[in-house]
């Protein structure tokens, strides 16, 4: 059964004798819309016309009458009338139930798609494909937002994920479609992975633009990374989909399902990042993306380390103005704060006291009750910025070990670590761990660190060569953050300690040339505590101590460029 927790509903399951658990509840009924999402709405046409286009996709002529099964007066008689109908009559009969919803009762019109959904998963193995397309279309039209509630959904996709569509892309693409409402779930998104590593390489080159909506949708929905032969060409048709896409009216909603897709993918292409700056500066076509849609945009921008001023500035104003508090899910709301830092957008404080609040709302609402990991982020990502929120910070703490007794999550609470680190050396009066126990200026950075980091290692071995250098340590001097620095000891009269970060590709912004968030937060903890830190790039390397001591005097004539703001938020 799909459910976990289900309630007696007084319908017999796959033939049990007994009263037992049924797929849906009056309360289910009650509090879901008949309203889906536009995207869903589109998807659902467009595989309603797939049927059509299937030349395979025969059904007999229609012989159930809506007479014969409604209204329902008694509910065992509806019962046994639907056990007698052949499966073939049941997408028929589950079309014409969407009649009897406007006048039935709440409780007698659950007993009705109980019913459905029972007799149709007891007919599953006596349908064929076709069949079992044409059921799961009309439960899709009936329950759009409930369906994968259904036994009949989750055995239909048990038995449809190990068929064999090479010869037919308009199954592939509808079973993509049906496989995409499961959402992350680890056992779908590996049978999904293996139907994709499967069929997609040979259907790839028929599939449409709208097809590839759906494909990559689904991928997108249940976390599937395509691999395989079909990864490269996957990967190309996305990009070329962006390029080429014409943005109107309501194509921003495939434009974002294709970004998103290539997030998901973790695809480099600077074609994609210039193609999308050019339509958020366009004044016309920015006005035909969804402030969620452009969210994920601004979240690609960040994931690439493009940094365009103009491009962000454009981005980020139309963001805070568009996006009410009411707008914003948790999760998108600690996206944006995590791209704004990532990306050193220069928010001001009354835009990030705005975002402030707006996480204390979802605060009070409880959404962050069941994803903690939410406001871990927002938090972290609010102190790269330069701002604490005391109240934030402590519910994150308290959630977070509550969480523990339930499940595990390494990353999260890696993160965690972080920003207990940055509050003990930047806000003490507020911490719950002294700053000794979050500045650890000898550990050593583990190897595993320092495995893809020849540039590292080679680096502190020419430093070591300087007559006025001491010594040259790898180490990880802030707690939590597993990046390695240098620690330099120099000698002579100007005897002092530096610690040198060395930039990669994947630690600099494109435009800047300026570090990405961590690093960033790294070297202002450092120069919080007394500490002086150099910042490298590669085209920059300083090869004794004279060049460090001397990279560090421009930032000193100017003063500390990164200063927390002084107090706490509320």
């Amino acid at each position: 059964m799909y459910a976990l927790l289900r309630r007696f509903a007084g319908v017999t399951n796959l033939g049990c004798p007994i009263r037992t658990y049924a797929s849906l509840t009056p309360r289910d009924v009650l509090r879901s819309s008949d309203e889906t999402g536009t995207l869903l709405t589109r998807f659902a046409k467009h595989i309603a016309l797939e049927r059509y286009r299937d030349s395979d996709h025969v059904l007999p002529k229609t012989t159930v009458r809506y007479s014969d099964f409604f209204p329902i007066t008694d509910d065992r008689y509806f019962q046994r009338t639907v056990e007698k109908t052949d499966a073939a009559q049941l997408p028929a009969l589950i079309i014409q139930a969407s009649s009897y919803r406007s006048n039935a009762a709440v409780p007698m019109y659950v007993t009705a798609l109980n019913t459905l959904d029972n007799h149709a998963a007891k007919q599953l193995d006596k349908m064929d494909t076709a069949t079992v397309l044409e059921t799961l279309y009309s439960f899709l039209f009936l329950i759009p937002s409930w369906i994968k509630r259904l036994d009949f959904y989750q055995a239909a996709m048990q038995r449809l994920v190990r068929e064999d569509f090479r010869g037919n892309k308009e199954r592939f693409v509808q079973v993509c479609f049906y496989m995409g409402l499961q959402k992350k779930q680890a056992k779908s998104s590996e049978e999904f992975q293996q139907l994709l590593e499967e069929h997609l390489q040979t259907h790839l080159p028929e599939l449409n633009e709208m097809d590839l909506a759906v494909v990559s949708n689904a991928a997108y929905k249940t976390s599937t990374l395509v691999t395989g032969e079909a990864k490269t060409a996957y990967e190309a048709r996305l990009v070329n989909a962006i390029l080429n896409l014409e943005i109107n009216t309501g194509s921003d909603a495939l434009l974002v399902s294709f970004v998103k897709a290539l997030r998901l993918q973790q695809v480099k292409d600077e074609r994609v990042c210039q193609h999308l700056q050019d339509i958020c500066l366009d004044p016309v076509k920015i006005t035909h993306i969804e402030p969620r849609g452009l969210a994920h945009i601004f979240a690609f921008f960040a994931e690439q380390l493009w940094d365009q001023n103009e491009c962000l500035t454009v981005v980020v104003k139309r963001l805070m103005t568009l996006l009410k508090p009411g707008d914003l899910r948790s999760k998108d709301l600690a996206t944006f704060l995590w791209a704004s830092a990532q990306l050193n957008c220069a928010l001001t404080p009354e835009e990030i006291r705005q975002l402030e609040l707006t996480a204390l709302r979802k605060l009070d609402h409880g959404e962050y009750e069941y994803f903690p990991d939410n406001l871990v982020d927002t938090c972290l990502s609010l102190c790269t910025l330069g701002h604490y929120s005391k109240d934030l910070i402590n519910a994150a703490e308290e959630l977070k070990a509550a969480q523990k007794r339930q499940r595990a999550q390494p990353k999260v609470d890696s993160r965690l670590i972080v920003l207990r680190s940055a509050v003990a050396i930047e806000q003490p009066s507020i911490a719950k761990v002294k700053t000794e126990r979050a500045f650890k200026e000898f550990d050593g950075a583990p190897a595993y660190l320092l495995k893809d980091r020849p540039d590292l290692t080679k680096y502190a071995q020419e430093l070591s060569g300087d007559a006025d250098v001491e010594g040259v340590d790898v180490v990880c001097p802030i707690v939590g953050i597993n990046l390695p620095s240098l620690r330099v000891q120099t000698m002579g009269a100007q005897e002092s300690v530096y610690f040198v970060e060395l930039l990669t590709a994947e630690q600099t912004l494109k435009f800047s040339k300026k570090p990405t968030s961590l690093i960033r937060l790294k070297k202002r903890l450092l120069e919080s505590l007394g500490r002086k830190v150099v910042v490298l790039n590669s085209t920059e390397m300083a090869t004794n101590a004279k060049e460090l001591r001397q990279l560090l005097e421009p930032a000193a004539n100017a003063g500390e460029e990164s200063k927390v703001a002084q107090g706490v938020g509320n």
